[in-house]
C-alpha cells in the first residue's frame, strides 16, 4: 500500500518522530486528533521530553503540564526547566517518585540551593537516572553539601554546575578527599563554571577519578600550587579550559598534577602572560606530558586599550611554523576583533587556494583575518597598523582575509604591511560609486600590483556593478581567482564575463578560476563544460569538483 497521507505511518515511525519534539508541542499538535493518536501518547513506547526553555514551550507549559506530570509520569525520559515552572515540577516529582522510573535527565535553571538539596536525595533512588544540569540561584559561598548530595546519586554519568549571577564569589568545597571506592563516582562528563580555588577543584576530581571530558568554564582562583594533591585522570580524554589567572607557568604545574593522556586540548586563554605564545616551549611541554595529544584548539586573546600598555612578544619570529606543528598539522591564526587580537591553532581544513599545492606548503600557512578594518572605534589610540605590528612579532603573514567592507585605499594601507601576502580574501569593496569605480580609486591597485603583491584573490560579495571592472583588472595580475556564488545563473554570469575577458586580452595571468556554493549538483562539471563550449570560451580546460568548490584550469 502506497503511503497518500500521515496516518498511513506505522507506529514506528510515529515514536521516532516523536522523539524530536517536545513533549508539549505533541501533545498540542496531536492529542485532540483521534483514538489512533491518543492510544500512541499514551503508549509506554513513547518517550517524552520536557523543555520549556522556550517561548512556545512556555505557553503550552501553561496549558498541558498537569496533565503530561501527572498522567504520563512514566515517560518522561528528561525536563529541561527554567524559573517558575522548575518548582512545580520539582514538586510533583517528589511526591510521585515511583512513577517517574524513565527519568534520565535533569536540566534546571534559576533554582535555588534548598530546593535542589531537597530533589537529590529522592532521585538517588531511581534506576535510570544518570544525567543533571543546574544553575544555581544563591549568594552563599560554601557548596559543600550541594556537591557531596549529588556525589551521593549512584548512577551520575553527567554534571554541569553552574552559579548564576554571583561571578564574583569564590566558591568553597570542604570535602576532604576521596580516599575509599565508595567515595567516589562514576562521573564521566563534569563541566564546572564557578569560581573556586584550584585546590578545590583537584579535590572534586578525587571524587571523578572515571572523568573522560572535564570543562572548566570560569575564571579559576590560583593559590599555592606545592599543597596540591596529584591525581591520575587516566580516562580523561578531553579537557576544555577558560584561563584567565593562570600564567603559563602555573598552567603547567596544573597539568603536570593530573597526570593525563589526553586526546583533546582546548584552550581559551584571557591572561596577559605573552609566554603563551612562545611556540618551542608548548613543543617542549607537550612532547614531554601531553605525547598521546591529537588535537590542539587553542585561543590566546591579546587587550588592547587606550590606558593600557599592551605586551609585546620578546621571542623568534614563525616559530609556530616548525616541524613540530607542521607534523601534526595544527595550524596557527592571527584575527582582529573589534579593538583585540585573537591568536589560535586549529587543526587544519584545506583552503580554496591550495588546489594544486603541495602538502609542504603547510609552512607558510599562516593567515590574518581582519574582522575591524578601524579599531579607533571602539578605542580612539587604536589602529590596525598597531594590531599588524604585534602579530608581525609573533610570524609571518602569507594569506590576508578581509571579513568586513573595505575601501581600495584602506586596503592598499595593509596590504603595505604585509609584504609576504600570497592570496587575499575580500567580503565587500567599498566604493564611492556603486554603479562604478573611479580611476583615482584604482590607483592604489595599480601601484599593489606594481609592487607584485598577492597572485590570488577571493571575493565573497560581488554584486556591485563596480565590482565588474575591478574583476576584470584583476585578470591581468592575479593567477587564481575565487569567487562565491549563491545559484547556477551567478556562476554562468562569471564564467562568462570573466572567460570572454580573458580570451579576448593577449596578456593575462589568471590560469585559475574557482567557485564555491552551498551545494553543487552533480552535473556541475557538464553544465559548466556545456557553457564554455557551446561559447567557445576556452580551448584547452580542465573541470575538477573538489567538494563545494569547483575549479576551472587552463593553459
Amino acid at each position: 500500500m502506497s503511503i497518500t497521507t500521515i496516518e498511513h505511518f506505522s507506529n514506528e515511525i510515529f515514536y521516532e518522530i516523536f522523539e524530536y519534539f517536545d513533549a508539549y508541542v505533541i501533545f498540542n499538535g496531536f492529542s485532540n486528533l483521534n483514538e489512533r493518536f491518543q492510544l500512541l501518547l499514551n503508549s509506554s513506547l513513547t518517550r517524552l521530553k520536557l523543555d520549556d526553555s522556550y517561548p512556545e514551550s512556555k505557553e503550552l507549559f501553561l496549558n498541558n503540564h498537569e496533565e503530561l506530570l501527572h498522567n504520563h509520569r512514566h515517560q518522561i525520559l528528561s525536563i529541561h526547566s527554567f524559573d517558575e515552572n522548575t518548582t512545580k515540577i520539582i514538586s510533583t516529582i517528589q511526591s510521585n517518585l515511583s512513577s517517574f522510573q524513565s527519568l534520565q535527565s535533569l536540566i534546571l535553571y534559576s533554582i535555588k540551593s534548598d530546593i535542589l538539596l531537597s530533589l537529590i536525595h529522592p532521585i538517588s533512588s531511581l534506576p535510570n537516572f544518570y544525567s543533571l544540569t543546574i544553575d544555581l540561584c544563591t549568594d552563599e559561598q560554601d557548596h559543600t553539601n550541594i556537591y557531596q548530595s549529588i556525589f551521593n546519586l549512584p548512577k551520575l554519568k553527567y554534571l554541569k554546575y553552574r552559579t548564576c549571577d554571583n561571578e564574583d564569589i569564590d566558591i568553597i568545597i570542604s570535602l576532604p578527599i576521596a580516599t575509599t571506592d565508595q567515595q567516589k563516582t562514576s562521573i564521566e562528563y563534569f563541566i564546572m563554571s564557578h569560581r573556586s580555588s584550584m585546590k578545590d577543584l583537584f579535590t572534586l576530581l578525587f571524587y571523578t577519578p572515571n572523568v573522560r571530558y572535564l570543562k572548566l568554564l570560569n575564571f579559576i582562583a590560583i593559590d599555592n600550587l606545592n599543597t596540591i594533591e596529584p591525581i591520575k585522570l587516566i580516562n580523561l580524554t578531553k579537557l576544555s579550559m577558560i584561563i584567565c589567572q593562570m600564567t603559563f607557568d602555573q598552567f603547567e604545574i596544573v597539568i603536570k598534577k593530573m597526570g593525563l593522556n589526553l586526546k583533546i586540548l582546548s584552550l581559551n586563554i584571557r591572561h596577559e602572560d605573552m609566554a603563551y605564545l612562545n611556540a618551542k616551549r608548548w613543543e617542549y611541554f607537550l612532547q614531554e606530558n601531553l605525547s598521546q595529544l591529537e588535537k590542539l584548539y587553542f585561543k590566546k586573546t591579546v587587550y588592547f586599550s587606550d590606558d593600557y600598555e599592551t605586551p609585546m612578544y620578546l621571542g623568534e619570529q614563525n616559530e609556530f611554523s616548525s616541524i613540530f606543528w607542521i607534523e601534526r598539522r595544527w595550524i596557527f591564526k592571527v584575527e582582529n576583533d573589534s579593538g583585540h587580537l585573537i591568536y589560535s591553532i586549529q587543526p587544519y581544513k584545506r583552503n580554496w587556494y591550495e588546489y594544486g599545492s603541495e602538502s609542504n606548503q603547510l609552512s607558510k600557512s599562516i593567515e590574518f583575518e581582519i574582522a575591524a578594518v578601524s579599531p579607533e572605534q571602539w578605542l580612539k589610540s587604536i589602529h590596525i597598523s598597531d594590531h599588524i605590528y604585534h602579530a608581525l612579532t609573533i610570524t609571518q603573514i602569507y594569506h590576508l582575509q578581509i571579513s568586513t567592507t573595505i575601501s581600495l585605499e584602506n586596503l592598499y594601507k595593509i596590504l603595505l604591511l604585509l609584504p609576504d601576502i600570497e592570496t587575499l580574501s575580500l567580503f565587500r569593496l567599498l566604493f564611492t560609486n556603486s554603479t562604478s569605480i573611479t580611476d583615482e580609486e584604482l590607483q592604489p591597485l595599480y601601484l599593489l600590483f606594481h609592487e607584485n603583491h598577492f597572485q590570488k584573490l577571493s571575493f565573497s560579495d560581488v554584486y556591485q556593478m563596480a565590482d565588474n571592472p575591478f574583476l576584470m583588472l584583476i585578470c591581468f595580475h592575479v593567477n587564481h581567482l575565487h569567487l562565491h556564488c549563491n545559484d547556477y545563473v551567478h556562476i554562468e554570469s562569471f564564467v562568462g564575463l570573466i572567460l570572454s575577458h580573458v580570451r579576448s586580452r593577449t596578456v593575462s595571468k589568471l590560469r585559475l578560476l574557482s567557485f564555491t556554493m552551498l551545494k553543487f549538483a552533480n552535473d556541475m562539471i557538464e553544465f559548466l563544460t556545456k557553457i564554455i563550449k557551446e561559447n567557445k570560451l576556452l580551448n584547452d580546460f580542465i573541470i575538477e569538483q573538489v567538494n563545494n568548490d569547483v575549479y576551472i584550469k587552463w593553459t
